[in-house]
């Protein structure tokens, strides 16, 4: 290496389990780079028993490099060997990983000499697996040379798991505004799911799983149709909670009146024939599909959890809720169908704070301050 004259050569390592918040913050860091001439590959952990490889297939058509790394099992050495290999050959000088099996390798690797950052996006702790992961790793990232969170309340976490003050710092997610904007409601796709024209559209986007909080929504469903019949629910994403909340969607008798779209690879056009937007989450780090929300110029509600309430004013650019509370939920969901002036003011402000502060290229202007900060110093030898 000649020194930090050097442009960083990162390369990303994540393992994957669908195209969510973590994945499109590599994707945006990876076009980012991209864009500013620098070289970047997405190391993609393939998992072979829960093959993923939405992100490789997005990346891939943005014209991204992506490089797969199989790996068998929660631990491969064949796996360490090919990431090693990869760093001989190509010579990234920067090594970035998100998860923790992300890290486990990306640990391994970085005693290639290379330096080592680590994101900690979220660490769920919804099953005693996910709960060992998260001690693990907590271990694991204190080696990195530097950890970033994507929110205050993840920073505080890693703080009490032991991260060393300095080398801990937050930087907010950042999205593609132009992916979102100027978009016209699709009538087609609005008809597809048997809304009629005058339905007024409630979605939400993200993992099913016991921790974003769909449970409650389902109740608030059932609550705000009773008031506003009119009214129909759009909910996107796969996880292991599908089943149950099919099933109480119809004890509660919404079979017909809440969708579950599964994976889509369409969101913006998803959002597109949205009326409002919802989030209700019992945990959260820096919620990308909150920003996509915005971005769509929707009106949203969210649960005031992890970064949450630095994106939104409640009253000004969304509506906050406790999490958990249905009734809430319903008073704040039939508040903006009603109000479609105060509705439209939200979205337009909410619009105008993500264009401001949670753009992909702001973003990525941090790390590569960072980036280039974890690069060798110059030396009289290499100026």
């Amino acid at each position: 290496m000649t020194g930090s004259s050097e442009n960083p050569r990162i390369l990303h390592l994540i393992s994957s389990s669908g195209f969510l918040g973590a994945e499109n913050v590599v994707l945006e860091l990876a076009k980012e780079s991209a864009a500013m001439g620098h070289w970047a590959t997405i190391g993609l952990l393939e998992n072979l028993n829960k093959l993923h490889l939405e992100l490789a297939e997005v990346a891939s058509a943005y014209g991204l490099t992506v490089e797969i790394f199989s790996c068998r099992g929660r631990f491969d050495p064949r796996t360490m060997f090919k990431i090693r290999d990869f760093i001989r050959t190509n010579r990234p000088n920067l090594l970035h990983s998100h998860g923790y099996k992300g890290n486990f390798y990306g640990l391994i690797a970085s005693r290639c000499k290379v330096p080592w950052l680590v994101t900690n996006h979220n660490w769920l702790r919804t099953t005693r697996s996910l709960k060992i992961y998260a001690r693990l790793d907590s271990f694991l990232i204190r080696f990195a040379d530097k950890v970033v969170a994507v929110s205050d309340e993840i920073g505080a976490e890693l703080l009490a798991a032991g991260v060393p003050a300095r080398k801990l710092e937050v930087i907010d997610n950042g999205i593609d505004l132009t992916r979102f904007s100027c978009r016209k409601t699709n009538g087609a796709l609005k008809q597809s799911f048997g809304f009629a024209k005058n339905s007024k559209v409630i979605g939400t986007v993200g993992r099913l799983s016991e921790e974003k909080g769909h449970i409650h929504l389902l109740h608030a469903a059932h609550a705000t149709i009773s008031s506003f019949p009119q009214a129909r629910f759009l909910i996107v994403g796969e996880g292991n909670q599908r089943t149950k909340l099919q099933q109480q969607t119809i004890d509660l008798g919404l079979a017909d009146k809440v969708i579950f779209t599964g994976t889509r690879k369409d969101i913006p056009d998803l959002m597109s024939i949205l009326d409002l937007f919802v989030l209700p989450s019992l945990k959260e780090g820096m919620p990308m599909v909150l920003l996509e929300a915005l971005a769509a110029r929707l009106p949203v509600i969210a649960s005031a959890v992890g970064a949450i309430p630095k994106i939104l004013t409640h009253g000004q650019t969304g509506f906050l809720v406790h999490p958990a509370d249905p009734g809430e939920l319903t008073e704040a969901i039939v508040t903006l169908l009603l109000n479609e002036e105060l509705a439209r003011s939200i979205a337009n402000a909410g619009h105008k704070k993500v264009n401001a502060d949670f753009s992909a290229q702001t973003m990525a202007i941090k790390y590569h301050e960072r980036y280039r900060e974890l690069l060798p110093k110059p030396t009289d030898e290499n100026i």
